[in-house]
């Protein structure tokens, strides 16, 4: 069974109340039977696979970490610690919500890569570590379990943005790999940017980058790059293109067959972000789901295992025509 731990860290240099981020952590465990399980809740964590490697997950502009509960338990199940988390603070200058956490101002021309942009994965880091010590009483039940030297940076829409903007193992010592949905590196104008400009990721880690195929968010925004009307905008694919380093075999692109920007999200949430630029999805919407699990947690098996046989199974789930379009690897 998968089970949940709750915690809570600050953001430095951010202001009261909007400085706080709240997480929880997925993992295996396997119920005991004993009085203190009853009384308190409390399931003791399956050791069998640990220490387990550790996904980092950042969610959409104002999309709830629930959203994203399904995949944490897929990939839970399947040996990992799957972190989600919610930080309440600006979105934009003067609008308040749920944020992965970016400094628009280390995004800038000049600035972009001197130092990280998401301001809260340092934070999490750290309360992670926290939590594998066995000398911190209150958050010790994940004591030793968790193995921070294989972790992966992933994320939907903009949290995806922030994950890419920051793979880097030297700025996060233990990342290995960063797996996206919805998600580029294309630059706003608003920041200074010319027009159509792709930037690079912030590391040479592994990398997953996954488009939905009837992406309406995505088409309704291109004026934010001035992409002119009519014109092809496809800033996922440009981003594995132009953004991605080749050359080690480890990289993979592909299309969510029938998948809106939204397909992550479920339970749906109509009553916050963007999802109603979105068609209706193209294919059923728990086998879209099925689909990005699938490949999530072999790419995740691939890196963060080392299990070879992953890349072999990944590249088989990546051809299939019913499932993705246009894979790609580098």
């Amino acid at each position: 069974m998968v089970r949940a731990v709750h915690g809570a860290c600050t953001v430095p240099g951010l202001v009261a109340p909007y400085n706080t981020v709240h997480y929880r952590i997925y993992h295996p465990a396997r119920r005991s039977g004993d009085d203190t399980e009853r009384l308190t809740g409390a399931v003791p964590p399956d050791v069998t696979d640990a220490p387990w490697p550790v996904i980092l997950f950042l969610p959409g502009i104002n999309i709830g970490p629930e959203g994203y509960r399904w995949l944490a338990l897929r990939a839970a199940d399947a040996g990992f610690a799957f972190v989600t988390m919610a930080l309440v603070g600006e979105t934009l200058p003067g609008t308040v919500g749920i944020t992965p956490g970016l400094d628009l101002d280390a995004v800038r021309p000049g600035a972009y890569l001197t130092r990280p942009s998401g301001i809260a994965i340092a934070p999490l880091l750290a309360a992670l570590a926290r939590h594998n010590d066995p000398g911190d009483g209150a958050t010790s039940v994940l004591a030793g379990l968790l193995d921070l030297d294989r972790v992966a940076l992933c994320g939907h829409s903009g949290g995806g943005s922030v994950a890419l903007q920051n793979a880097n193992p030297g700025w996060f010592p233990g990342l290995r790999a960063c797996v996206t949905y919805a998600s580029h590196t294309m630059a706003s104008t608003m920041l200074g940017y010319e027009a159509s400009t792709v930037l690079p990721l912030g590391g040479d880690v592994a990398t997953m980058i996954l488009a939905g195929e009837l992406d309406g968010v995505m088409a309704r925004s291109a004026d934010r790059y001035a992409v002119t009307a009519g014109s092809a905008h496809n800033p996922v694919r440009r981003t594995f293109d132009e953004g991605v380093p080749g050359g080690r075999g480890d990289c993979r692109f592909a299309v969510v067959r029938g998948a809106v920007h939204t397909a992550l999200i479920h339970p749906r949430d109509d009553t916050t972000a963007r999802g109603f630029l979105d068609p209706e999805s193209g294919r059923d919407e728990a086998a879209v789901r099925d689909s990005v699990a699938e490949v999530f947690v072999a790419f995740c098996r691939a890196t963060l295992r080392g299990d070879i046989g992953a890349w072999a199974e990944l590249d088989v789930l990546m051809k299939d025509p019913d499932a993705f379009v246009d894979p790609a690897r580098k």
